[in-house]
């Protein structure tokens, strides 16, 4: 028993020893570091919530370099910020390919502090499908960890035991545990943030009330849902007040996905920047479509 214990912390530790290289410190805040890994040639992803500045933010390797970084964008929806390094020639982290993972498989959270790299070993609670978190950002996959992430890892890698990358670590997306990013939201978070220094923002135009519909409406209607979100509010000159939406009507249904808060309009909006997408909405008591021209967020509208 002891030589197995011995022969599993000796593979924990070379897993960790590996991928510290690819991980850098990031010095964006007061007290204490955090950690990001080196996505792509002279790209760095971390966790939005610890950069308090956007100016004079550097990164330290494992081979002791600091180096300047330039922030790119921010989605503190999804917890992410991406930074230009240059000169950055730490190796790139391979990522974990379509792999099917499992409550209890074992992970390895890998970030980097100034004098070291800082590593926590724990398993996947839970995994969940496609959600938006409560910061209004947009999760491909829900990835739920039990381990106990230093400040300093906030950012970092969460590695499986075959040695990829699973997704980027951080507190602030769940009050009860720690959330892995999964890769597929990082990548299409990068390629945003390269590109336009933000995600687009889908621009409604409208005030959204929830609420729950009539039982003889829902049967009449063979409707699968209970409940809709009642248009308190147009602008005319709007996406929706174009579309010919009127304050009363009901929608049920956006671009094919059956809503009732408007937290789900929000997450499918940013879907649909610069498409004509179907609504079904309720009017009179009747089912009806139409076709909204998403327009992107400007400003504070």
């Amino acid at each position: 028993m002891a030589s197995s214990l011995v022969s599993f912390s000796n593979e924990v530790a070379s897993l960790v020893e590996t991928f510290a290289d690819k991980v850098v410190a990031v010095h964006g805040r007061p007290r204490f570091n955090s950690s990001g890994v080196h996505w792509s040639p002279g790209v760095v992803v971390t966790a939005e919530h610890t950069l308090r500045h956007d100016d004079d933010i550097e990164v330290s390797t494992g081979a002791g370099e600091r180096l300047a970084a330039e922030v790119a964008g921010r989605d503190p929806g999804t917890d992410l910020a991406v930074l230009r390094v240059k000169g950055l020639v730490t190796p790139a982290i391979p990522k974990a390919d379509d792999s099917v993972y499992r409550p209890g498989t074992l992970v390895v959270a890998i970030g980097r502090n100034k004098d070291s790299a800082n590593a926590a070993l724990g398993v996947i609670i839970s995994l969940g499908g496609a959600s938006q978190t409560w910061r209004g950002g947009k999760l491909d996959q829900v990835i739920r960890l039990d381990l106990a992430l230093h400040p300093v890892a906030s950012g970092g890698a969460v590695i499986d035991a075959s040695g990829k990358l699973i997704g980027i670590a951080t507190p602030v997306l769940s009050r009860a545990s720690v959330f892995a990013v999964p890769n597929a939201t990082v990548e299409r978070v990068v390629q945003a943030l390269l590109a336009h220094g933000k995600l687009p923002q889908g621009y409604l135009g409208a005030g959204l009330q929830p609420i729950r519909l009539p039982e003889h409406l829902t049967k009449g209607l063979e409707l699968p849902v209970s409940g809709g979100l009642m248009i308190v509010s147009v602008d005319p000159d709007a996406p929706a007040g174009k579309a010919g939406l009127s304050i009363g009507d009901v929608l049920i249904e956006f671009n094919g996905h059956f809503v009732d808060r408007p937290e789900g309009v929000r997450a499918l909006l940013a879907e649909s920047v610069g498409k004509t997408i179907p609504v079904r909405i309720m009017r009179g008591g009747a089912l009806t479509t139409l076709h909204i021209a998403v327009t992107e967020r400007q400003g504070k509208n």
